[in-house]
């Protein structure tokens, strides 16, 4: 497990992870791909109190890659992050990111993942994003 703190540029991705702020002062993860901002999530929501934020994989046409985000649980114990392509799952280390989210990313192609904070807790997950490259 690893930690971070203001910023986190994933490279194979070209996504960067920022720190912000939210209403009433609560940190907030921006999520930007290349120059564009596509998410925030932030912490102490009661809105949206969601383990899984979002999940996206490469363009096409691009090396493969698969990246997933969220919200930590209150305990502060990052999920098991697992990506999955058939019946093949890759359980993949969460990085912690400014003591309020986590962060997971792997080369490959995969096409659906599961979080989880224990092993009898209910999973979140779903199907990954793919990636639009802009129109130039």
């Amino acid at each position: 497990m690893q930690h971070t703190t203001a910023e986190l540029y994933l490279r194979l991705s070209d996504c960067t992870m920022r720190v912000g702020r939210g209403s009433r002062g609560r940190p907030a993860l921006e999520v930007y791909a290349g120059y564009r901002l596509i998410d925030v999530a932030v912490a102490g929501s009661t809105l949206a109190p969601t383990l899984l934020r979002g999940a996206l994989r490469s363009a096409r046409r691009e090396p493969a890659w698969a990246l997933a985000w969220g919200v930590l649980p209150d305990d502060g114990v990052p999920p098991r992050v697992e990506f999955r392509r058939g019946r093949f799952v890759l359980q993949a280390p969460a990085t912690i990111f400014a003591d309020r989210f986590w962060v997971a990313t792997v080369p490959g192609t995969y096409r659906c993942l599961a979080v989880r904070t224990t092993d009898d807790a209910p999973v979140e997950g779903g199907r990954l994003t793919r990636m639009r490259l802009p129109r130039l």
